[in-house]
């Protein structure tokens, strides 16, 4: 029969005094810290529970639920959450405020800050906590106000909510199309560094929220563009990162073995960040040549048309001149027959003919 020890009555003693509502598990662990997988059900497990029985001690079967205490923010925690909302997820907040990496959505660390951010008045949020705010997964805009708040949230002087003209309606309709093409998600998906996501998004956002007449084909040169872009970022952060290095090789013994491979690294991201900005910089002048050009297009369809509409009008009017001149000379016809009916008329014009008053 095992037979606990005095420092193992203490230690579930100690920790049953630390937290009333622990579990046996947990106190069987705390008497046994060595020994893995054991719990209520173990020999070591009922030796805790009859040493608990002796002291009439309850302990809480682990599988009885126990309701978590709601979480408490300092004046210092909701002045952060409340200076990066606009920023930063709930679940970023949490990590942050708890230090704590491994933090998802689903932690009750997070549904607080979720809670708090619902009481913040509209103008701290600006109506940019929504589903997508508090998940890892990419979740394009459905609905106008969505597509607004994402909008605003990148272009400084975005759409005012309270003055959309129809032009304005048009670009948000559009940019929710371009939203939910699948390659974006898919360039979402693929990035795990949520700086880059961010930068992806808000590069995409800027490029195209105004732009409600951009054909699939250019959509897709967009999100290559602003792939680029990313790329163009983590070149930049290699480079520095290498730097770094190379400032702290000047300290060490070998430092100039070390200096001379990492200025040929440094060389080579510089030369890879320079072929990338060219890239974006090709790109981008190839999307806005192609934009004029169908733009430039559009409004000379548009001048023919209203060219066959005026030709079209003047016709018309033609037209209805010769129609007056007709009935004007049908007119003229009949006062000639009635006043040639009269004697003293007739001998006014006598030797005029009629075709003569009419056709001069």
């Amino acid at each position: 029969m095992i037979m606990l020890t005095e420092e193992q009555k203490l230690a579930i003693l100690t920790t049953k005094d630390k937290n009333p509502k622990v579990s046996l598990n947990e106190l069987v662990n705390a008497a046994y810290p060595t020994q893995l997988e054991l719990d209520g059900r173990s020999k070591e497990g009922r030796e805790v529970r009859a040493f608990l029985t002796e002291k009439n001690i309850l302990a809480r079967a682990s599988h009885e639920y126990t309701k978590k205490e709601k979480l408490e923010f300092t004046d210092e925690q909701k002045e952060f959450i409340t200076n990066n909302c606009k920023i930063m997820k709930a679940f970023e907040l949490a990590r942050v405020l708890f230090n704590n990496p491994k933090i998802s959505n689903l932690h009750n660390e997070t549904k607080a800050v979720q809670e708090f951010l619902k009481v913040l008045p509209v103008r701290e949020t600006q109506g940019e906590i929504e589903d997508n705010e508090i998940s890892n997964e990419f979740k394009p805009p459905k609905t106008l106000d969505r597509a607004l708040a994402r909008i605003n949230k990148y272009v400084m002087d975005g759409f005012d909510k309270n003055n959309l003209k129809p032009l304005h309606k048009k670009c948000i309709t559009a940019f929710i199309n371009y939203m939910h093409t699948h390659r974006i998600a898919y360039q979402m998906g693929v990035y795990s560094d949520d700086r880059d996501k961010l930068l992806f998004e808000s590069s995409f956002v800027r490029y195209t929220y105004d732009k409600p007449d951009l054909t699939q084909e250019e959509v897709d040169q967009y999100i290559v563009l602003c792939t680029d872009i990313v790329i163009g970022a983590t070149i930049q952060r290699r480079i520095e990162m290498l730097q770094e290095l190379l400032d702290e090789s000047a300290l060490d013994s070998e430092g100039r073995k070390i200096s001379m491979s990492l200025v040929e690294s440094i060389s080579t991201g510089q030369t890879e960040y320079n072929q990338c900005v060219n890239r974006q910089q090709k790109l981008l002048s190839d999307l806005k040549v192609k934009r004029s050009d169908r733009l430039e297009n559009q409004i000379k369809e548009t001048a023919s048309i209203l060219n066959l509409v005026a030709l079209w009008k003047d016709e018309e009017n033609r037209n209805n001149m010769v129609r007056l001149a007709e009935l004007r000379k049908g007119a003229l016809k009949n006062e000639i027959v009635r006043l040639s009916s009269l004697d003293e008329i007739k001998c006014k014009i006598l030797g005029i003919s009629e075709d003569e008053i009419l056709n001069g």
